[in-house]
């Protein structure tokens, strides 16, 4: 059976798309490599991406929008405006609008019929001449403009969009759930009034993940770092205590030894001496040492020349959430093989009650799942960072006293940072 001419046309025009591949995905390149070194650096910007329209997009939009009518198939690709979508994606909705201003600054060159080009560079040009953000058939803002990037003799038309992470993700829910999906009405209000309330729920998340940005910008180092480990803490206290309980059946309290390991995980990478050179550790390391202050020795707590510590928050936020949960093993048997490393006496102390206080079991359950080596080289990793701590610059005499005073204390409080404390100072 013959097809009528709209397919034919829709046939042209994707392989049209096809034949000049190349060219949209040199264009595309170039486009991006501008936007990420202007707008890259600035501290709201989270990247820059770009896509290229499939195949099977385009033949859609065109049935969709009957594009057939408007164009020579041959020429299509070059006519649209969206064959190249470009995103720069930043932290918060406030951002959008930050960016838009600073886009407006950079496009200063009026190159005619609306668009506008930056200094010494022709080949990029936006349409700045509309309104933005625009209002969506949702009802919902978005800043998308229109531009084109001239490469090779050819004019390649592209879409920017400038999104915070929310409405990013926003963005993915509603292409599936809508804009992808032919079963939905557009007169169906129960679903419409869900997706209004889940954008609701996104915005409250946006506020508040600006809110705890926002409250590090304004503190001192000495309280960014302190908010950031009880933050973790609270954090594995919440995550740890849920998985306790589902592999128990008893809900016990971990807030302490969650404080010890957030302690741990931010202090550790500071005992280079003691070779920590675990995957997590130097991960921790980076993190630490890319958020510390550059001030030239000057030790005020304000001091807050290079730091970063809402990135290194995120940072290891995101470690955490990609930590594999499904198989700790709470309530059982830690087997470790035999402790051949320095401060043998410590390591002999937690060996022996590893399996026989619940506690403590659990901390290094704990602790073996958030680090990356084998069991024995994570206990290894911790003796040493303990060792370190209570027994660094003591004389022999002060190292006895220390170690007489560890086998006192209770195997359920070795680990707590009390304790460490308490050990710290014995003199």
């Amino acid at each position: 059976m013959e097809k009528i001419d709209v397919f034919d046309y829709i046939e042209r025009a994707a392989t049209a798309l096809d034949a000049n591949a190349v060219g949209f995905a040199h264009a595309a390149d170039k486009l991006t490599e501008f936007l990420e070194t202007t707008f890259g650096e600035i501290d709201a910007t989270v990247g820059v991406t770009s896509r290229i329209k499939s195949r099977n997009s385009l033949k859609e939009k065109i049935l969709r929008n009957n594009l057939y009518k408007d164009y020579p198939a041959e020429r299509l690709v070059f006519e649209m405006h969206d064959i190249i979508g470009v995103r720069i994606e930043c932290r918060f909705f406030k951002d959008e609008d930050a960016l838009y201003r600073k886009i407006l600054e950079t496009f200063s060159v009026d190159a005619g019929d609306g668009f506008f080009s930056p200094v010494g560079k022709k080949a990029i040009r936006l349409k700045l001449d509309t309104p933005q953000p625009e209002k969506q058939k949702n009802g919902f803002n978005i800043y998308r403009i229109d531009g084109a990037v001239a490469y090779a003799g050819e004019t390649y038309n592209f879409e920017l969009q400038i999104k915070s992470l929310v409405n990013s993700f926003w963005s993915e829910i509603e292409h599936k759930l809508i804009y992808k999906n032919i079963r939905f009405s557009p007169a169906d209000t129960l679903m419409k009034e869900l997706l209004n309330s889940i954008h609701e729920s996104l915005s409250g998340v946006d506020h508040q993940l600006n809110l705890i940005f926002d409250r590090f910008a304004g503190n001192s180092i000495s309280n960014q770092y302190a908010q950031i480990e009880n933050m973790l803490t609270l954090g594995l206290n919440e995550i740890y205590t849920e998985i306790i309980q589902r592999n128990t059946g008893i809900s016990v309290s971990i807030t302490e030894y969650s404080e010890a390991i957030v302690k741990y995980l931010l202090t550790a990478s500071s005992y280079v001496n003691g070779n920590y050179d675990t995957p997590l550790l130097k991960h921790i390391k980076e993190l630490v040492t890319s958020s510390e202050p550059d001030c030239d020795g000057d030790d005020d707590d304000d001091c807050d020349d290079g730091a970063n510590y809402g990135g290194m928050l995120m940072s290891i936020m995101e470690w955490m959430r990609n930590v594999d949960y499904s198989d700790i093993a709470i309530g059982e048997k830690i087997t470790l093989g035999d402790y051949d490393g320095d401060n043998a006496e410590i390591a002999r102390v937690f060996a022996e009650s590893i399996n026989a206080d619940f506690h403590l079991n659990t901390f290094f359950h704990i602790f073996f799942s958030l680090e990356r080596g084998t069991d024995d080289e994570d206990f290894a990793d911790y003796i040493r960072y303990y060792a370190e701590r209570i027994l660094d610059g003591k004389t022999q005499e002060q190292t006895y006293r220390t170690l007489a005073r560890l086998y006192e204390i209770p195997a359920h409080k070795l680990p707590l940072e009390k304790t460490i404390e308490l050990l710290e100072n014995v003199k």
